[in-house]
Parts: C-alpha cells; sequence; structure tokens
C-alpha cells in the first residue's frame, strides 16, 4: 500500500515568484523561498505525523497557512472542565530555525487562562518544554500540552513561576 503523501510546496520551482509572508502582527517578513529547507522538512514531516493515531489531540484542527509553512492555523473545541462549550483559535509561529528553536502558539481568540499573555494571547511553552530539546519534543507534543493546559487538574496544579497571566492564576 502506498503512503499517502503531502505537497507542502518543498518541490517549489526556481522561478516561482516568492510570496512574502508575517505571521499577524509580526515586524519580520519572511520570503517563501527563502525559509531554511531543513525547516521545511522537518514541519512538513511533523504536519504529515499528524494522521498517525493519537498525533493530534482530539477536538482540534490543525492547517498550515495559506501563506506559509511557517504558520499554522488551529482550532481547539472544548468539551470539559472550565473552558467547556469554548472554541478557541489560535496560531504555531515556526522560527525559521525550527527544530532548533521552540515555535510560538498565540490565540487569537480571547481568553482569560494564566498561561496565556492578556496584551498577545501568547501561550507559556515554556511550562512544559523548559529546556526545549529538538530531537525530543516534537509538534504533537505541543499540541498535546495545549489541550491539556486547559484541562482542570493541569489548571489546579500550575506554578506561580510557569504562570504568564497572574489575575487569571487567582
Amino acid at each position: 500500500m502506498a503512503s499517502p503523501t503531502l505537497d507542502l510546496g518543498v518541490g517549489q520551482t526556481k522561478n516561482a515568484p516568492a510570496k512574502t509572508i508575517s505571521a499577524v502582527n509580526s515586524s519580520a517578513s519572511i520570503s517563501e523561498a527563502s525559509i531554511n529547507p531543513v525547516t521545511r522538512a522537518v514541519i512538513s514531516m511533523e504536519y504529515a505525523s499528524l494522521r498517525h493515531n493519537k498525533h493530534c489531540p482530539t477536538g482540534m484542527y490543525i492547517t498550515p497557512s495559506t501563506e506559509s509553512i511557517l504558520v499554522w492555523d488551529a482550532v481547539l473545541f472544548l468539551h470539559q472542565g472550565y473552558y467547556a462549550g469554548s472554541v478557541l483559535k489560535f496560531l504555531m509561529i515556526f522560527p525559521d530555525t525550527y527544530p532548533d528553536r521552540l515555535p510560538t502558539v498565540r490565540f487569537l481568540t480571547d481568553v482569560f487562562h494564566p498561561l496565556v499573555a492578556t496584551q498577545t494571547g501568547s501561550f507559556n511553552l515554556t511550562a512544559r518544554f523548559r529546556p526545549w530539546r529538538p530531537k525530543e519534543h516534537h509538534i504533537h507534543d505541543i499540541l498535546h500540552f495545549i489541550k491539556v493546559g486547559f484541562k482542570e487538574p493541569t489548571l489546579d496544579n500550575l506554578h506561580e513561576m510557569d504562570v504568564v497571566n497572574k489575575e487569571a492564576f487567582k
């Protein structure tokens, strides 16, 4: 049986016009053609791996942005706990040096949560990935941490040093 493949722009031709992308509210823009080939390959493989059983958490949907492989659009549907009934949109933004550096997760939906910065919507991944280990940690680990971060046991056992929204921690 042939394995399915995803074409995530790896085979772009040299004559194709380079699209310039920018993560929402980011001052740095990156030419699609200038993305590190290793980064592109790793991100593509990690996206493809989300099809494996239990890699993508239940109730979470992810797709690469139409603008760049470095930005993924995602939505999380929560059915239990303090946030039951919530539908939360977020972006996962990869640095051009991924997997050596941790991606950024930024919620587009306003959410009052101890791990989400009020002004930027940034989700504190270092609460779980301190330090980031590129050979051990993967995107599916981040996605599962995001989902678990909204569950009661996790919220009830957060350490104050990991909290970025002190008001939501009270």
